[in-house]
């Protein structure tokens, strides 16, 4: 069957304490974040790398009001975010309100909601969605989209495909503004050969072994069949071929094995033990050097998605030196340069296409992913000075620091 792949994937890394210093001559500006925090949903990963960041801008305090996580099974014990020790202590020693009155309210939760607990001059919600919003995408179902955008408050997602679903919903177009998400420079980096080898030799992965890899949760939107249904025609031709599969069990109960399994009944070839032999399965939460070595050891990423409202870890990929593989037409075409990446075909759904799946998605072609997939086994990457220069430019436009910052300027 699988292996499972040993937490191993640690690199060392050195934890910056960078604060701003206040300007005592003027106020300073209060903001409360309603949010979550401590866990490693992508949305409380988003929130908690923001709060870092905005401890280091001069003259906003920060307080922060924990909503309740979307299941009730959620804790920071078996789910942890993945922080250093200091990270996290900064993160969780942000105090609650009071009874203060706020410059501005970020609520950044799920389902969507106002901020209710706290008092601001402004409130921005933060908004993100893959298919397309519905009813049960707020809190109360009811809530109207003007609701959260009177006067001067606004909405903020991460990508033109979300800001797009967001308007067919109902925003007003000039209310939604798009932030993208961003990655820890200090932590995603490439590995250099010796730490690259070192990391391949631990998981058992032999020189002339390519390695494939993804973290998606083993949901339609995310396309993981399609990368299974690709390495499997790989492996058949003989090409010695690996992929490393990091699920998301622990938070959604939905598992990779059982995604496996219900392929496996209608695809004969993925029930052959030469397939099956190449899959490993990583279900343990990893921190962030592990999550970074994962990536850099691999020689691609693969996210050949349906739909997505950002896609954090292709952006971490690629800040690790990894070819990336991923859908046209969806909201990875925001930040994926064409030196660092393999953009697959891909076409706009039609009434035709999963009439029982409500909303927009782009379906990638299973062709071109083999045939992308297959360029990586042989070799082939774009050039390497342009890669340098793309992976230069997403430092400075993708780090945690410049989206915050450019949050914070709408604020």
């Amino acid at each position: 069957m699988y292996a499972l792949v040993p937490t191993q994937l640690c690199a060392c890394w050195r934890v910056r304490k960078c604060f701003g210093s206040i300007d005592r001559k003027h106020p300073m500006k209060r903001l409360c974040i309603e949010g979550w925090r401590g866990v490693n949903h992508s949305i409380a990963i988003v929130n908690q790398n923001q709060i870092l960041e905005m401890l280091k801008i001069p003259g906003w305090q920060i307080f922060h009001l924990d909503v309740p996580y979307f299941r009730p099974h959620w804790n920071r014990a078996q789910l942890g975010a993945g922080f250093s020790p200091d990270e996290q202590a900064l993160i969780d020693a942000l105090p609650p309100p009071g009874q203060t009155i706020m410059d501005a309210c970020l609520r950044i939760a799920s389902p969507i909601g106002a901020c209710r607990a706290v008092r601001a001059r402004r409130t921005c919600t933060f908004v993100v969605t893959e298919l397309g919003l519905t009813e049960s995408s707020f809190d109360p179902p009811s809530l109207a989209a003007e609701e959260l955008t009177r006067e001067e408050d606004l909405i903020v997602t991460p990508s033109r495909w979300a800001r797009d679903r967001l308007i067919e919903w109902g925003f007003t177009a000039e209310k939604v503004n798009v932030v993208p998400h961003g990655y820890k420079t200090d932590v995603f980096s490439p590995m250099s050969s010796e730490e690259r080898s070192e990391a391949r030799r631990l998981l058992g992965i032999a020189p002339h072994e390519t390695v494939f890899c993804n973290v998606g949760v083993a949901t339609w939107n995310k396309g993981l069949d399609l990368l299974l249904l690709a390495f499997a025609q790989l492996r058949a031709r003989g090409l010695p071929v690996r992929l490393l599969i990091k699920d998301h069990k622990g938070l959604y109960g939905i598992s990779f094995e059982n995604l496996y399994a219900e392929l496996a009944k209608r695809v004969s070839l993925l029930a052959a033990d030469v397939v099956r032999s190449g899959v490993s399965v990583i279900s343990e939460s990893l921190n962030l050097p592990q999550l970074r070595s994962l990536y850099a050891l691999s020689d691609a990423y693969v996210s050949a998605y349906r739909a997505e409202g950002f896609n954090m870890p292709v952006l971490e990929a690629m800040a690790c030196g990894t070819h990336v593989i991923v859908s046209s037409g969806g909201a990875t075409d925001d930040f994926v340069p064409e030196p660092l990446a393999y953009r697959l075909r891909s076409r706009r759904r039609t009434a035709q296409d999963e009439p029982h799946v409500p909303g927009q998605f782009v379906i990638p072609d299973l062709d071109d992913l083999i045939y992308a997939m297959q360029q990586v086994v042989e070799g082939v990457r774009p050039d390497a000075t342009l890669r340098a220069a793309a992976l230069a430019n997403l430092a400075r436009d993708y780090s945690w620091s410049a989206v915050t910052h450019r949050l914070m300027a709408l604020l």
